[in-house]
């Protein structure tokens, strides 16, 4: 490719990554929205304080967690401020959001009884449901297999509610948080768990949990988390949206990457391993296409060449046949001044019509010039009879 289509290509690309980088955390409020801001600069902010990777408390009291710093990212670019309530128990948290003693849930799932008191943002993380039992466990293949089972289940999260509208009944097993509930797992106190692919991975791993393994994933939509905004205020939901469609796949990534560094080793499913057959086959198929195509170019090259080379040695080889059938007589030709006879290159005297036959196109017919004719046969007898010559291309008379 010339220099200049380079250049061109990478100029292209850098003003893709430069309007990315410029638009992409573009919020665009309208003018009632903005009024409504300014009139809501402070938010009062929670949520599960014990739910990492995606939101936890530390020992200082302060959220961490990948929907924290989601919220907190999308607080700076609204020009909001965040203040982070206090540590309590998750029912109690639930409590205050419905008497609006808190504004906001970092992330939440939905389910039909929290609706009454909260409205919701699009969903901002979404992960699979697993069931985790331990390895030695009997294996279970669905949800279904949770039937008659002992359930971990932290309280008032929305495993007892997706179980029964599945009509599966279990016994449940409370828990204060998703590590205690792996944990009763692993001890033998419960017999599964029902968990976020993400949260239970980071959990297993720091924990070091190496007795339990992920059963299955269940035939329920992926587990997806919200922000939770108190329901008497519906006019911060659109701001939401509009703020999580404006973050780059940059801070998305950066986000997930902080805290989730590539940990998704629950296997491939049959579509995984299909679209991966098809984009390597297609990536074979193209380089052989353009081999193929190449090596059919090269050949006719090769080929024109080939052709090209025996039109030359024929050309070469008709020229030189010429040339050795060309015969021209130039220069001084020796002759004898008496019998007319030639000297060749070789030093032999030739008489002069055969000489003339090796050197030029021309051939001879003998005939005897009047002259001749009169000196040689003027003294026989019929010399005097009337008779004709051959000279040239007419006849002389004889006299």
């Amino acid at each position: 490719m010339p220099i200049a289509k380079y250049s061109a290509f990478f100029l292209a690309a850098l003003l893709i990554i430069l309007t990315e980088a410029v638009n992409a955390e573009t919020i665009e409020l309208t003018a009632t929205e903005k009024e409504w801001l300014s009139l809501h600069k402070t938010l009062r902010m929670s949520g599960p304080q014990a739910f990492p990777p995606f939101q936890y408390m530390d020992k200082d009291g302060t959220f961490k967690g990948m929907a924290t710093d989601y919220l907190l990212h999308i607080a700076e670019e609204l020009g909001l401020n965040i203040v982070m309530v206090e540590k309590q128990p998750w029912p109690d948290i639930l409590e205050k959001t419905k008497n609006k003693e808190i504004d906001i849930l970092a992330c939440v799932a939905d389910t039909q009884e929290r609706r009454a008191f909260l409205n919701y943002s699009n969903a901002h993380l979404s992960f699979p449901l697993v069931i985790i039992t331990q390895k030695n466990a009997p294996p279970i293949h669905d949800h279904l297999g949770l039937r008659n089972k002992k359930v971990a289940q932290v309280k008032n999260n929305a495993t007892h509610e997706w179980l029964s509208q599945n009509g599966v009944t279990f016994t449940g097993v409370n828990v204060s948080s998703p590590l205690e509930g792996l944990k009763a797992v692993s001890l033998g106190r419960a017999d599964a768990i029902i968990e976020n692919l993400a949260a239970a991975s980071y959990l297993i791993e720091k924990e070091g949990l190496t007795n339990l393994k992920i059963a299955t994933d269940i035939l329920l939509d992926d587990y997806a988390l919200y922000i939770g905004v108190r329901k008497d205020w519906p006019e911060l939901v659109p701001i939401l949206n509009k703020a999580l469609a404006a973050i780059s796949k940059t801070t998305h990534d950066e986000i997930r990457q902080k805290w989730i560094p590539v940990r998704y080793e629950y296997g491939l499913q049959l579509i995984d391993i299909i679209k991966w057959v098809a984009l390597v086959s297609l990536i074979a198929l193209s380089m052989l296409g353009i081999f193929y195509k190449w090596n059919r170019q090269l050949a006719r090259e090769i080929e024109d060449r080939k052709k090209a080379e025996q039109e030359k040695e024929q050309l070469i080889t008709d020229l030189t046949s010429a040339l050795e059938e060309i015969k021209t007589l130039r220069g001084i030709l020796p002759i004898c001044s008496h019998c007319k006879r030639i000297r060749d290159d070789k030093g032999y005297w030739t008489r002069i019509e055969t000489y003339i036959a090796q050197h030029s196109e021309a051939d001879f017919s003998h005939s005897i010039c009047p002259a001749c004719y009169n000196e040689l046969y003027s003294k026989e007898e019929w010399f005097g009879k009337k008779s004709t010559v051959s000279q040239g291309e007419g006849t002389v008379p004889l006299t």
